[in-house]
């Protein structure tokens, strides 16, 4: 370590609350330190936002939650996009074969606990990689499931949606009626983590759209 390196260490070891502010920023480094730990979380400024919120009954603790388990859904359908899944499907085939709709209500049990605890291991082998992996756009697919033809027209979709056809059955109906184009079963869930295609700057290059 440089003198200039040692001197910033110093300083930020003498300010407390700079400390306290850079250890916030990532908690869980303090999983040795607990009651050290529980005061940088309770001071976090986004930590008193949320406390306060609940207090003032913007949202409830079960909606934070419903919301955090939805993104993290997203963010798992993303990366289960990108797995080899041939073991899950071909025990699900085995149950249900081509009864789609029975899928839904299959039970851990009829899945199965040791296919279930795989696909969580390799969902969990998967996070690491994806944390700094640049974002792998559906219209960017190099294994043959992404639809051009689609995705050329996912603005359109997404307009629809923002007229009432939210669930995938309502929006791919009326798009298929308007367009003669299906719409991915993913495009939802596409929608909750991306927002508009307008906006993401890979799709306004890739699909070659002009707004003016």
């Amino acid at each position: 370590m440089d003198n200039k390196a040692k001197q910033q260490l110093g300083q930020i070891m003498v300010e407390q609350d700079k400390l306290l502010a850079i250890l916030s920023s990532n908690p869980s480094a303090l999983d040795e330190y607990p009651e050290l730990q529980r005061h940088v979380t309770d001071k976090n400024g986004n930590a008193i936002a949320y406390r306060r919120a609940i207090r003032n009954k913007q949202f409830s603790k079960d909606q934070y939650k419903e919301a955090i388990l939805e993104r993290i859904d997203d963010i798992s359908f993303d990366m289960c996009s990108q797995l080899d899944l041939d073991f899950l499907v071909n025990r699900v085939a085995n149950k249900v074969g081509d009864d789609i709709e029975a899928i839904k209500a299959l039970s851990i049990k009829d899945f199965g606990a040791d296919t279930l605890s795989k696909l969580l291991h390799m969902l969990g082998n998967t996070v690491y990689g994806a944390q700094e992996a640049k974002v792998s756009y559906p219209w960017m697919s190099l294994k043959g499931q992404a639809n051009p033809t689609f995705w050329k027209n996912a603005h359109k979709a997404f307009d629809l949606m923002q007229e009432g056809y939210s669930t995938h059955w309502k929006l791919n109906s009326v798009f298929q009626d308007r367009f003669d184009i299906a719409v991915p079963q993913s495009f939802p869930r596409f929608v909750r983590a991306y927002g508009n295609p307008r906006d993401i700057p890979e799709w306004r290059e890739w699909a070659d759209y002009n707004d003016v």
